[in-house]
């Protein structure tokens, strides 16, 4: 049995310990969050971990940013046909985040720079650690610390390490100052090791109710990706039934970084989750402007409307998959048509368009359901000049070759390409024109004649 640690704190609720505690001391009973990464990476050996880390690695995947994130590496590989030797891309490298750069470089500097030899000029801000298991503590009644709670003493047990649910960077910086390898002297380092850190101790509380505080603290505190946010949000109920849509229907969601990239794709993550959540808010709308509004629009999805959403969204875009032909790869649908740089579909504005159609779904309106399914069929996804200005601004596709004077342009002819628009500007012309096929923008995307259609009147689609 492991060795007890005493910890004295102001009990401030039945989950929350307020305390002070020597670096030394945050470093025993904490987790590097570097031992939740790419062991290749993580530089020093948190072996010894990995039954905790296993714990909490569900934890720590919902509340914070990784270190690493996955990137496409190029392998030398033989042609077995050939044997001759090319370039092959594969997903099974990683690039340093900015989280990492930062941790790694001013902030190391900053710990080791006027933290330590400024005290009374720098600061660093609280620590939060977490683990789901309670906490008991005993009250010392003769001591009154006059700071609105209890002062309690609590027994730790060292095996039962925290996660670092706020200041994984700084507990990095430490990490890093605090090796012998890392540049400070000894007598610096024994300095730090005793240097006292504010900690907020957050215990006995569930991993989604974390990932919510996680949510709130990083969201409305510092700048976040839209997508990180998102993908712990559980108070939205329109995050919660996207996820319960996209989890039926077996298809991963991108969660960080603000676009698709190779890598997501090489991971079969092919739609950030702020989209799929827009798509959402469309299919239970049945409007394109009321999804991309700011409005958090409850009263549409309140109630027994929530269940109805949820349904139709595995319904209707269950339909989309079947129809794009989204196989399953490596245990889950692999929606690629959404990255797919030849076909519309990529572009936010056919995706909000395309998920509207299923409010049919929503309201049980058979007729608009059979529609929408006939639509899938009349319309010509692949990028063309007939989607231009509704998908987005497309051009003939050109390859450019050479540099300088030895730069000749050559335009393909039949392929074109889509430049990304805001879903906001044009998502309505698009829903009317995949509705409407005697409009003239309805038969170019349909890649039928225009000559003698009628113009589009605008406004919402119906």
């Amino acid at each position: 049995m492991a060795i007890t640690q005493n910890l004295g704190g102001i009990k401030v609720g039945e989950n929350k310990i307020l305390t002070s505690m020597p670096v030394h001391m945050l470093m025993d009973l904490g987790i590097s969050g570097m031992a939740f990464e790419p062991k290749e990476h993580a530089g020093l050996t948190y072996d010894h971990l990995d039954e905790r880390v296993a714990q909490l690695a569900p934890a720590r995947g919902t509340m914070q940013r990784s270190f690493f994130a996955p990137a496409m590496r190029d392998h030398v590989v033989v042609d077995p046909e050939t044997g001759q030797k090319r370039k092959e891309r594969r997903p099974d490298g990683w690039s340093p985040t900015a989280k990492y750069k930062n941790a790694t470089g001013s902030l190391t500097k900053y710990i080791g720079g006027p933290f330590l030899e400024e005290p009374i000029n720098a600061i660093l801000p609280a620590f939060v650690l977490y683990r789901p298991e309670p906490l008991a503590g005993d009250q010392r009644d003769e001591f009154n610390a006059y700071m609105g709670g209890e002062f309690f003493l609590y027994e730790i047990d060292p095996a039962l390490r925290f996660m670092i649910a706020d200041g994984e960077s700084r507990y990095l910086a430490l990490e890093r100052c605090l090796d012998p390898k890392g540049g400070l002297s000894g007598s610096l380092r024994e300095k730090l090791r005793h240097s006292l850190v504010d900690v907020i101790i957050l215990h006995g509380v569930g991993t989604v109710v974390m990932a919510q505080m996680y949510s709130d603290l990083n969201g409305q505190g510092v700048v976040m990706a839209k997508a990180e946010i998102n993908a712990v949000d559980t108070r939205s109920p329109w995050a919660k039934a996207t996820r319960e849509i996209f989890d039926k229907l077996n298809v991963p969601l991108a969660t960080t970084g603000r676009q698709v990239t190779a890598a997501h794709e090489a991971q079969h993550k092919h739609l950030m989750v702020n989209q799929a959540i827009t798509m959402v808010r469309a299919l239970g709308t049945g409007s394109v402007s009321k999804a991309l509004s700011s409005s958090d629009l409850t009263d549409d999805i309140a109630g027994v409307k929530y269940d109805k959403i949820v349904r139709a969204g595995i319904d209707w875009f269950g339909t989309l998959l079947d129809h794009f032909e989204a196989g399953t790869v490596d245990g889950v649908r692999d929606a690629a048509f959404l990255s797919d740089p030849e076909l519309v579909v990529r572009t936010m504005p056919v995706k909000v368009a395309l998920a509207a159609l299923g409010h049919a779904w929503v309201v049980t309106n058979l007729p608009a359901q059979i529609e929408a399914r006939s639509y899938l069929t009349e319309v010509n996804w692949r990028v063309s000049m007939g989607w231009n200005n509704l998908a987005g601004k497309v051009a003939p596709k050109k390859i450019v070759k050479g540099r300088g004077k030895q730069r000749t342009v050559e335009v393909i002819d039949g392929e074109f390409t889509v430049a990304a628009a805001s879903g906001k500007q044009i998502g309505s012309a698009a829903l009317r024109a995949i509705k409407s096929g005697d409009t003239k923008a309805g038969r170019a995307v349909r890649g039928l004649n225009t000559e003698g259609a009628i113009d589009d009147e605008g406004g919402e689609a119906a």
